[in-house]
């Protein structure tokens, strides 16, 4: 199973204590891994949205989750990732309710359309991160994609971070 790495852990936490967001997306929870760094540096009235396609990933998810004493804040969807944004995000535009901080690390050549659905639910000021950047390669066709994608959305201001296996966050402006 694909996860963050703890170097990247820490820088998220870091940030997310400095940024102090009330709700966050995940795309990809996988078993849970960064949704606990997530969750350890958010306040007890926070929530994270997290979405995941495998059953085996999402229970192995949850037992972390009961585990660390965090499970109620955490809300999991189960599907595919497109799909399940799809109806995300036409719930968002009728409520106006918008995240904080979005994470994806999901399908890398979803990673375009992950991002052009989410930065409208996205508020001012928030950030939309993305892992495996730099590592593995054979994401690189994919990456260097999202990268030119995003670097011509005049909305956001982005930057790569050489931690773990790469992040970029752009900032919406």
């Amino acid at each position: 199973m694909l996860a963050i790495t703890k170097d990247t852990g820490i820088f998220y936490n870091l940030l997310l204590r400095i940024h102090k967001p009330k709700k966050i997306l995940e795309i990809g929870t996988s078993f849970g891994y960064s949704t606990l760094w997530f969750a350890d540096a958010m306040s007890k009235n926070s929530k994270i949205i997290t979405i995941e396609k495998n059953p085996k990933k999402i229970k192995f998810a949850k037992d972390n989750f009961h585990k660390a004493g965090v499970a109620n804040r955490i809300e999991i969807k189960e599907g595919i990732a497109r799909d399940v944004l799809i109806q995300l995000s036409k719930s968002k535009l009728k409520t106006h309710e918008q995240f904080d901080f979005i994470f994806i690390d999901a399908d890398k050549e979803e990673y375009p359309f992950y991002f052009d659905i989410c930065l409208p639910m996205l508020k001012k000021n928030g950030i939309i991160a993305a892992d495996n950047i730099i590592f593995p390669k054979r994401f690189k066709k994919h990456i260097k994609k999202y990268l030119n994608h995003i670097r011509g959305v005049k909305s956001v201001k982005s930057i790569t971070f050489p931690i773990g296996n790469g992040q970029e966050l752009s900032f919406k402006i």
